[in-house]
């Protein structure tokens, strides 16, 4: 009877940690799925930029940007690329939700006096979008700051939003 009872146990044991394996991959597949999609949802964005901009480690001049992912399996990392063909950087990426979807396609920048710094990409209709890390030359803006006007500010930036386009699938 005690032999009956240890093999219950030990099938329950393993029936219970295969449904806590079970119940993790599916979470994980979960979460995995939801980065791609939001890299994956803009395809290319086009925005025309009227202010010098930092993204990752880069200075951009003012102009026209194309905005895409850098490659076919990349993801959480995307590409812009100046009209002129010369401006070119390669940024990894973040995603970042909202409550609501956006009512627009646009590039969010951060702005700390005259310094603005690539901060959020969005597509219309979209509830998740693609973050940039702060860079170190962002932590130095915010640190300048904080010593000009003391230790009291809070160093945090105005946002300036900007408004993008998809190119028509047509073309």
């Amino acid at each position: 009877m005690m032999r009956c009872k240890e093999k219950a146990n030990h099938m329950q044991k393993q029936i219970l940690k295969a449904a806590t394996i079970l119940s993790l991959v599916v979470a994980l597949t979960i979460t995995f799925v939801a980065v791609p999609a939001a890299a994956d949802s803009f395809g290319s964005i086009r925005v025309d930029v009227p202010f010098e901009f930092s993204a990752g480690h880069r200075v951009f001049p003012a102009g026209k940007y194309t905005i895409r992912r850098a490659g076919v399996n990349t993801i959480g990392v995307i590409r812009i690329t100046g009209e002129d063909g010369k401006t070119d950087g390669v940024l990894l990426t973040n995603s970042a939700e909202s409550i609501e979807s956006k009512n627009e396609t646009a590039l969010i920048f951060h702005r700390y006096g005259d310094q603005y710094f690539l901060f959020q990409v969005w597509v219309v209709g979209d509830t998740i979008g693609l973050e940039i890390p702060k860079s170190s030359m962002e932590r130095q803006a915010v640190r300048a700051i904080e010593v000009n006007k003391g230790q009291s500010s809070s160093g945090e930036p105005a946002n300036v939003i900007i408004a993008a386009s998809r190119p028509s699938r047509s073309k």
